[in-house]
């Protein structure tokens, strides 16, 4: 990561990233509507099913991101000549994830197939950073500071944008849900990479944020285009690429930890990956109202996810549904900014009163967004819980853990500290407990539904 601060910008520089916006908004939006009417001619289409109409709507209309992106990336490397090794390898990233959907698309692999080409397209990255052409850099974590994964965390780049691009393809669905948030948590990291005075987040979330806000423009409700995988993946990718080259992990984690959230309950549910469209076919999570009104599924078999939980308080429009998202996902962003927030702190930028302060004001917000969404409470309660339980962790393991003398295990070459067994340990046990807690909240919910429609 290369500091803002360092590089002494100017008018000129911020003249350049409006110039790059602008030019990247409008290229986006006016080659929608030519992507639109072409997918339609070639019959790429779906069909809205959360509309009782099924109207007939072009899909892989996330086409359009990635030629923006393409174009952002080409006045990138021309305005800012220092980061064309990072702006390049960010592009092939971007551009593989978005090839895999497109074929994804129109042949539909198996799960596993997905996953497995979605780690190959962060191979760009691996092979950039092993062959030292760029530098990724081992995460910053709050208490624990730069970590010393010089061995491992370059391996799990890779997996890392799988991770992204794959979280964010399971919550697609709904009329602007899959773009909404993603807009949402771009913009906070944009807020997180000004605070964390990365010049990489800046530079990369300006551009990101101009291709996807136009496409928002025309998939919010009543849609007139879907992302379809070629979308989802690539805009995963483009976080994912964010959270590497700006050092932002940690904050990227809590911007996208509802997309996060919903990935742990289907994956518990089901027993593997499924995106939103095999859940439709297997395992409906919801049903469809005559009224056009959207309520959980009370099925024991269906596939748990976040829409199935919000709507377990009640049926709801898709537009009240989506909402609700948004809520939720403004809430995660202002967990990444406390979360930076942290990590200034532990890099003694900033005291702990302004991480106190930060919270205290941040609040506010939370607080109002709480009152106007009752449905989500519960669902930020438990991200606070695994927030505030993930601090108690890290403040275990940096000042009594690794304080500790422990022996170590020598294999031949491979030594292994015994503290750092123990901390898997305890995370382990830690993630069982979250997780007992979150399911056991889940089914409460569900079985609160039954008894209210028993009832009436």
């Amino acid at each position: 990561m290369i500091l803002l601060s360092e590089l002494h910008w100017n008018f000129l520089e911020i003249f350049y990233l409006i110039i790059i916006f602008i030019i990247v908004f409008l290229t986006t939006y006016f080659i929608l509507p030519f992507i639109i009417e072409f997918m339609k001619k070639k019959k790429y289409v779906g069909y809205d099913i959360h509309k009782n109409a099924h109207p007939e709507i072009a899909e892989s209309g996330g086409l359009s991101m990635v030629i923006g992106f393409t174009i952002a990336s080409i006045l990138l490397m021309v305005f800012f000549p220092d980061f064309f090794k990072e702006t390049i390898i960010f592009l092939l990233t971007v551009l593989l994830a978005g090839a895999i959907g497109f074929i994804d698309d129109r042949i539909k692999f198996k799960s596993g197939y997905k996953i497995i080409l979605s780690i190959f397209s962060g191979s760009a990255i691996f092979l950039a950073n092993y062959f030292k052409y760029i530098n990724i850099n081992s995460p910053s974590i709050p208490f624990l500071d730069k970590t010393r994964l010089t061995i491992i965390y370059p391996l799990v780049l890779p997996i890392i944008i799988a991770i992204f691009a794959n979280t964010v393809n399971m919550l697609e669905g709904y009329n602007g849900e899959g773009s909404g948030t993603c807009l949402i948590a771009v913009t906070f990291l944009l807020i997180c990479g000004v605070l964390w005075n990365s010049a990489e987040a800046i530079i990369f979330t300006i551009p990101i944020i101009a291709v996807i806000m136009p496409f928002f423009i025309y998939n919010k409700f009543p849609s007139k285009v879907f992302p379809g995988d070629i979308g989802t993946l690539s805009m995963g990718a483009m976080v994912a690429g964010i959270a590497l080259f700006g050092s932002l992990e940690v904050a990227a984690f809590c911007a996208l930890l509802i997309h996060i959230f919903n990935s742990f309950y289907v994956i518990y549910s089901v027993r593997g990956f499924l995106e939103s469209s095999d859940i439709r076919e297997k395992k409906e999570d919801i049903i469809l109202l005559e009224d056009d009104r959207i309520k959980a599924s009370d099925q024991k078999d269906a596939a748990l996810t976040l829409p199935r939980l919000i709507l377990a308080k009640g049926p709801l429009t898709e537009p009240e549904l989506v909402r609700n998202f948004y809520a939720i996902s403004i809430i995660c962003g202002l967990f990444s900014i406390v979360s930076v927030q942290f990590l200034q702190f532990t890099s003694e930028n900033i005291n702990i009163f302004f991480v106190a302060l930060t919270i205290l004001i941040l609040a506010i917000p939370t607080s109002f967004l709480l009152y106007k969404f009752p449905r989500i409470r519960g669902i930020i309660l438990l991200m606070i819980i695994l927030l505030v339980s993930g601090i108690i962790f890290l403040m275990i393991v940096e000042f009594v853990i690794l304080q500790l003398p422990f022996a170590i295990i020598n294999l031949g070459e491979i030594e292994i500290p015994i503290n750092l067994l123990f901390i898997f340990l305890l995370f382990i046990i830690g993630f069982i407990a979250w997780y007992y807690i979150t399911i056991r909240y889940f089914w409460n919910q569900i079985s609160k539904m039954k008894r209210l429609e028993i009832k009436e």
